[in-house]
């Protein structure tokens, strides 16, 4: 997968231009604050459907204008590749507008999945002592990629989740009403913990062989995930709905009491180990950037796994904070893709550089 050209009008800081980018390495250098990570932010929603630093429609257009539109144009498939375009109208006053192919589509299941990126940026840092929530949105956002039906049953859940919280500040909640959301978020918890459970599973393999190869044999990484159904490999989606459904019934007094929902995969996470020791707690700073690199590169391997093909890389800012070794390593490990990376400097000691574009207010210029 390889984007040929962005085109942005009216986005963050971005007045009307339109950006080529190359097989290998692409530079996209500035001073900090230019609006260089505005651009990556433009390229992930197309991977993402949604802006990856949390930002709503209409802070993405760019102030004073009541409108914005993005399009991207890519290469996807290996060998014969196959030209693609999308493109989203963002519109204060309106629902955005997402087209494929010039075509509008409606749900996000046809949306997702046509482009692939992997997004890493100096938050990523924090994804080993982080909040569950980070853990949470990285899994969902990795998975919707490979698997955009998933994106589905998230958006269902969601939904239920929001309307059973609104019930259970009632002074007397329908505790029949209740059960019929609890049938139906019992459907949609399980597919959604059983997916983030198989998928952390080959993560960790594939995690754990770039730690190996990054520390010389030394490091042992694992994940575990925690779940209140306790998901296991050989359990079924069916077993998990009854799981979550008998485990919302019998706790609902607890949520009655605090009058909002308690249990589901809202509440799932999964933490790193390094040498049988959780690296939240035991970690130092090096060995938990390290799990972090490791999870990204091993994110892009099972993209390529399964669809075929490898994603693209965006990288914000991140090599700036990594030692000479580090900095060596990501970019060897990410030969043969196309990276995109932000920076002070247009060249790069570790690799040969493909394409540079210079960002100054906005106003971006290929060098």
């Amino acid at each position: 997968m390889r984007i040929e050209e962005l085109t942005l009008q009216q986005f963050k800081n971005a007045a009307t231009e339109t950006l080529p980018f190359a097989d290998g390495v692409n530079v996209i250098c500035g001073e900090n604050a230019s609006g260089k990570t505005n651009l990556l932010e433009a390229m992930f929603f197309f991977a993402a459907g949604k802006s990856f630093r949390g930002c709503k429609d209409r802070e993405l257009i760019r102030f004073g204008e009541e409108e914005a539109r993005v399009e991207l144009k890519f290469l996807r498939g290996e060998g014969d590749r196959v030209e693609s375009r999308m493109g989203v109208w963002l519109r204060k006053a309106q629902k955005r507008q997402i087209s494929v192919e010039g075509q509008p589509v409606r749900r996000l299941a046809e949306y997702l999945g046509l482009f692939r990126a992997v997004i890493f940026t100096p938050d990523h840092l924090h994804l080993v002592k982080g909040a569950p929530e980070c853990r949470r949105r990285f899994l969902d956002l990795a998975i919707c990629q490979s698997f955009p039906r998933y994106a589905a049953s998230a958006q269902e859940y969601g939904r239920l989740l929001q309307q059973k919280n609104a019930l259970l500040h009632n002074e007397e909640p329908d505790r029949k009403l209740l059960e019929v959301y609890h049938e139906r978020m019992a459907v949609s918890a399980a597919v959604i913990t059983l997916n983030r459970f198989r998928y952390l599973e080959t993560l960790a393999k594939e995690a754990q062989a770039v730690q190996r190869e990054m520390s010389g044999g030394k490091e042992l990484l694992e994940l575990r995930y925690f779940s209140q159904v306790a998901p296991k490999e050989e359990r079924t989606a069916e077993e998990l709905r009854d799981a979550y459904f008998t485990l919302f019934q019998t706790r609902l007094d607890a949520e009655l009491k605090r009058g909002t929902t308690l249990f589901g995969p809202q509440k799932d996470d999964f933490a790193v180990y390094i040498d049988r020791k959780n690296a939240r707690v035991f970690g130092s700073q090096g060995q938990q950037r390290s799990a972090v690199l490791a999870l990204k590169l091993a994110e892009g391997e099972l993209s390529r796994r399964l669809t075929g093909e490898y994603p693209v890389f965006l990288l914000d800012d991140i090599l700036s904070e990594l030692d000479a070794g580090r900095r060596g390593y990501i970019l060897s490990h990410l030969a043969g893709r196309q990276v995109i990376l932000t920076g002070c400097e247009p060249e790069l000691p570790e690799a040969g550089v493909s394409n540079r574009i210079l960002v100054r207010n906005g106003e971006a210029t290929v060098l």
